[in-house]
């Protein structure tokens, strides 16, 4: 058994009550249903899951930490904060969720990146966010390298074409040009 309450069958996982962590289970399955037992006792009954990475998770076998986070912390809570930091922020939200099977399995991860507008601010988290989905980045520790190291700015100014550059600050009369310090 995992350290998480869950068990592993095919690749899928299937939760216990967690105060079976570290305790040995058997596990019995059929093509429709997931029998978990300790010592001879059902403890859990899952329906089959089919698809690699899979997760079902029985609300009563959560720790009571964990029963808060996941009433605490639901889609449409983490939608809204990533609205109000802004669009890319949304775009970073959506992705997530549309990777995972099971909603609490991306609040880690969204967390952890929208958390970084209350160190970077707003503008520069969704600076980075719109940086990181330009090249598929989507690791929380190279989000967090990309406000780091402000590549997002360094793109900026290598996309900016010389001649609008140029054509931008010449257009003033009081400017002189080269010649002038010949």
């Amino acid at each position: 058994m995992h350290q998480d309450y869950h068990i592993s069958l095919e690749k899928c996982n299937y939760s216990v009550p967690y105060k079976y962590i570290k305790e040995e289970v058997e596990v019995r399955y059929s093509t429709q249903s997931v029998y978990i037992y300790h010592k001879n006792r059902l403890i859990a009954t899952h329906p089959r899951l089919r698809r690699v990475g899979e997760c079902s998770t029985l609300h009563e076998h959560m720790p009571s930490k964990h029963q808060y986070v996941n009433e605490s912390m639901n889609p449409q809570r983490v939608r809204s904060w990533a609205k109000n930091i802004g669009e890319f922020s949304s775009v970073f939200v959506e992705d997530v969720f549309a990777s995972v099977e099971y909603p609490p399995q991306a609040y880690n991860k969204i967390v952890a990146i929208l958390s970084l507008a209350k160190l970077y601010g707003n503008t520069e988290l969704e600076l980075a966010l719109m940086y990181a989905t330009k090249h598929n980045t989507t690791t929380t520790k190279s989000i967090r390298s990309i406000l780091d190291k402000k590549l997002y700015l360094s793109e900026s100014a290598n996309n900016v074409q010389p001649s609008s550059h140029y054509a931008l600050f010449n257009n003033h009369s009081n400017i002189r040009g080269a010649d002038e310090y010949k």
